[in-house]
């Protein structure tokens, strides 16, 4: 059973909701976030900004001074707190994709069960640093994303509240609409708890350095405290969106390799056949149209790769997503790379757009001449993942990128 409880957020004051969120720092320039840095409102970015003075004092110290400018901005009354909340959230593009969710507390205790399927990874510098981020501020600003199959009494609840005014409604820097509407009602309070707590599964989409680092963060507390009782420490909580996997957008991220690791051209084509079916494309920049269809892209000229009918499948669950036999049967079997130290130094990611856009980068970068071969790649369905979670399988790096993606700060969770 899934225990969801509602919380009391914090957010910014409704003049500056605007201005508070900001997206992951690393879809930002450098120059880009130093305008961010030097700018006068009274934002997320802000209220971090100690974390970039790097040359001042150890990075303890400098996240000391955020819980401390988090005070000062409670004190001076620049953010709010609202009673025990669930939120509904809804984002909408200009292209018209629009996506929904609702955000609410997940107990550490859960993800220990068999009810939230959770992949594994491996950068343990990552989780450190998530981890320390919590030890120090006490506060989660951004929540991990779960996923779960498509739930009728879950939709109509939400589409229920959506008919109301939403508290929060702003469109951000991106030209993307963000509304929230908060359920503080008892009795829907209630339903919602319930209705979630009767899902069969939830699956971990997206957040999961953050959540990681909420778990260690806890075991700590868990070591300090002469308590047992954890029920209402918001300490042993994670902040979490819980959005339809039919209402989830699942981008491919494409492959780039800086050479051919010592073999020529016609090395790996005949390597290639061993596994694939390949077929010559041209110029034209050709999109995968189907799983288990790569396109590769070599000295101006596009290629069609089709894994063989005998190696699809293999390794279950692993088997039905294309960047796990890349990696089995390209980079492993044919660039001998084989381990993440190899992978880290010769290969490169770039953001698809599960089109022909994302295949032209893809070439774009290529031709620039910093890479000698690219791969693209058809984005692995829902279904896909979730049969890989239900095995508990672990998921290649960067296999896709999952939208919506939550900005940073629209809703806080003060673990104090």
């Amino acid at each position: 059973m899934i225990n969801f409880k509602p919380f009391k957020g914090i957010h910014a004051k409704e003049e500056n909701f605007k201005d508070f969120p900001i997206y992951s720092l690393n879809i930002y320039t450098d120059e880009q976030i130093r305008l961010k840095l030097r700018g006068k409102t009274h934002s997320y970015i802000d209220l971090i900004k100690p974390i970039f003075f790097k040359g001042e004092s150890p990075l303890e110290n400098r996240l000391k001074k955020v819980r401390k400018r988090y005070e000062d901005y409670i004190k001076e009354n620049l953010l709010e707190l609202d009673p025990a909340s669930f939120y509904i959230y809804e984002q909408k593009k200009k292209s018209g994709e629009t996506y929904k969710g609702i955000l609410g507390l997940l107990s550490v205790e859960d993800f220990e069960g068999k009810n939230i399927k959770v992949p594994s990874f491996s950068n343990e510098t990552k989780v450190k640093d998530f981890t320390q981020f919590l030890d120090l501020t006490y506060l989660q600003t951004n929540p991990i994303l779960l996923c779960y199959e498509s739930n009728s009494k879950i939709e109509l609840l939400m589409d229920l509240e959506m008919k109301s005014k939403s508290f929060i409604q702003f469109e951000d820097e991106m030209e993307i609409s963000h509304r929230l509407w908060r359920i503080d009602n008892r009795l829907k309070l209630a339903q919602f708890k319930e209705v979630v707590s009767n899902l069969p599964s939830l699956y971990l989409a997206d957040g999961y350095y953050r959540l990681m680092g909420a778990i260690k963060h806890s075991d700590k507390i868990k070591d300090k405290s002469k308590s047992k009782n954890f029920l209402l420490d918001q300490n042993h909580q994670v902040l979490s969106l819980l959005v339809s996997g039919q209402n989830l957008k699942i981008i491919e991220y494409n492959r780039l390799l800086k050479s051919l690791n010592g073999l020529s051209k016609k090395d790996v084509f005949t390597k290639l056949e061993q596994y694939f079916t390949i077929n010559y494309k041209g110029n034209d920049p050709y999109f995968p149209s189907h799983k288990h269809h790569i396109s590769m892209y070599i000295d101006g000229e596009f290629f069609g790769l089709y894994i063989k009918h005998e190696f699809r499948g293999m390794s279950e669950g692993l088997g039905n997503i294309d960047t796990y036999l890349f990696k089995k049967f390209i980079l492993d079997k044919i660039f001998n790379i084989m381990d993440s130290e190899e992978e880290m130094k010769l290969v490169s990611y770039i953001k698809g757009s599960n089109d022909i856009e994302g295949i032209k980068k893809m070439k774009h970068e290529v031709d620039m001449g910093e890479f000698k071969i690219g791969f693209g790649f058809y984005p692995p369905s829902f279904s896909d993942l979730q049969k890989v979670l239900e095995l508990g399988e672990k998921l290649p790096e960067k296999i896709t990128y999952i939208e919506p993606k939550f900005p940073t700060g629209i809703i806080m969770l003060d673990m104090k």
